[in-house]
């Protein structure tokens, strides 16, 4: 209501400041109108003076056209101030009413004041709201409910924003809820700004930035989840989140630890258990293949003998043979005599989170590359790629055996 007020206060200020202006300019053009008419008077006087000098007039004659002249001017004066008084009240006063009534039917038709009138049916309904998604039936809340709880907190956070870390922490979530991510962080921020030990706030918070999966996202996250075991080791989001962000990141015994602490807080029975375990067995294999290394040795057919470009490169690489031909593990070196042998293991990677270990399937290959490039040019060697489960062996051989072409 205050706002109300407010708008309507400003709302009649414009219009007195328009017909400030607008008298001011009246008052103008009128004394514009005054000054013509005494020029026209003074002078008029001066042609009377002028023809009885030069005997035009006779005295008498002058007396009566000098007082009919005086009686003309203030009779004109007169009637002109009063035509000037009413055009300029009807031209101020007209329009100015015409402006600050028109404003505030607009203002409380189609403006703020719509707005507003939703905003405060939507503060009224926030304690029926409340309980409806904070409690069991919060599947069942739709969409507009859920705007109309967002607006309704709004209004609350714009009474108190300072004061309401738990109204910070519940906007942020229904904020994630529809997705506004940009508001739910702000929102978590300042959730934590007022409360940094508000363990549902941090835990809501490093599930929305595990979504973003960026890696600045993941590791901001991964620092809240710390700080929710800090205060509760036996935390389960916390411990289920951890887990997760380790296993994106590539750190399989983080992820084995983590989900380990989950699984030994759960009964067998509970249908999480299973699930937790699957997990596990996956982490447990990733964790084998990190530990394994491939010896590839390569051999070159002795009919490519001279075909070995002068000052070439041997490339040996493992690449994912169902996805991104990006080496997962690549050795380079200068050529020398064959046969040659390599190891290679995650320490061989490119990329920190694309390694070997990370694969279910290996496809080994080795080249001699005659600029340097890993990748295939007209004239470099080849040997026939060689594909292989992860894992299912320590050593392979791989031929080069031909050239190619395009």
């Amino acid at each position: 209501m205050i706002a109300h007020i407010a708008m309507i206060l400003a709302v009649v200020t414009a219009g007195g400041l328009f017909l400030m202006v607008t008298g001011r300019r009246q008052r103008e053009q009128q004394r514009t109108r005054l000054d013509v008419n005494r020029e026209l008077y003074q002078q008029r006087k001066l042609e009377l003076v002028a023809e009885r000098d030069d005997g035009l007039l006779t005295m008498e004659a002058f007396a009566r056209a000098n007082d009919e002249l005086d009686k003309r001017f203030v009779t004109e004066n007169s009637e002109l101030e009063q035509v000037a008084d009413r055009q300029m009240g009807n031209a101020v006063w007209v329009p100015a009413v015409v402006v600050m009534v028109a404003a505030v039917v607009l203002y409380f038709t189609f403006g703020s004041w719509q707005l507003q009138r939703q905003a405060d049916e939507a503060l009224a309904a926030l304690p029926d709201l409340g309980r409806k998604v904070m409690s069991d039936q919060s599947a069942q809340t739709t969409r507009e409910e859920l705007e109309i709880f967002a607006l309704g907190l709004r209004q609350r956070l714009g009474q108190t924003p300072d004061d309401n870390g738990m109204v910070w922490q519940i906007y942020a979530r229904v904020m994630t809820q529809l997705g506004q991510a940009e508001q739910a962080v702000d929102a978590f921020e300042k959730a934590l700004a007022i409360n940094p030990s508000n363990q549902q706030a941090q835990l809501g918070y490093a599930q929305l930035l595990v979504n973003f999966g960026e890696e600045q996202y993941l590791a901001q996250a991964a620092q809240l989840l710390v700080q929710v075991l800090q205060q509760d080791p036996t935390q389960q989001e916390a411990l289920s989140l951890l887990g997760l962000i380790a296993y994106q990141r590539g750190d399989w015994q983080q992820a084995q630890t983590a989900w380990q602490l989950l699984q030994d807080q759960i009964a067998p029975a509970d249908e999480r258990y299973a699930a937790i375990q699957q997990a596990l067995d996956d982490v447990e294999q990733r964790l084998v293949a990190a530990e394994a290394s491939l010896s590839v040795t390569v051999t070159l057919a002795p009919e490519l003998q001279d075909q070995v470009p002068a000052g070439g490169t041997l490339f040996v690489y493992i690449t994912d043979p169902d996805g991104s031909r990006m080496p997962a593990a690549a050795v380079r070196q200068p050529v020398a005599n064959f046969p040659i042998t390599i190891e290679l293991s995650d320490a061989n990677a490119m990329l920190p989170e694309f390694v070997m270990s990370g694969l279910n399937r290996w496809q080994v290959m080795a080249r001699i590359s005659s600029d340097e490039q890993i990748e295939a040019a007209p004239g470099d060697l080849d040997a026939e790629p060689l594909v292989l489960e992860a894992g299912s062996a320590t050593s392979v051989q791989l031929e080069i055996t031909k050239i190619v072409n395009d």
